[in-house]
């Protein structure tokens, strides 16, 4: 997982974060939210980031939604449901613009801290 600079992560209803995810800069994700008639009243849904999730440069993801395994977030959207898995979502509300290749996938990048 990366987490790059300037990340908002709100995790008071808890955010989880797979394996291989990244989040770029100046991306905020939200785990709560507030009711339009009563600011007081709070809710807490878990935030979920897939397994191989990107989500690309100012994009904001809302409390409760669950991005899928190998879907990205483009730069700029603002996410308010569930993704779909290997597809690219763009725009204000995010939908699904197009599918990411199929094939041949570059093998992971090592991990230069991990032990030997």
């Amino acid at each position: 997982m990366a987490v790059h600079r300037h990340v908002l992560l709100d995790g008071r209803g808890g955010i989880r974060i797979g394996d291989r995810a990244s989040i770029s800069d100046f991306v905020n994700v939200y785990s709560h939210s507030h009711d339009i008639r009563d600011a007081r009243d709070v809710r807490r849904p878990q935030t979920v980031i897939g397994d191989g999730v990107r989500i690309a440069y100012h994009a904001t993801v809302l409390a409760g939604a669950t991005l899928a395994p190998d879907s990205m977030v483009g730069a700029g959207a603002i996410v308010t449901r569930n993704t779909e898995p290997g597809t690219v979502h763009v725009g204000v509300p995010a939908r699904p613009a197009t599918r990411k290749p199929e094939g041949e996938r570059r093998p992971p990048t090592r991990d230069p801290l991990a032990e030997e």
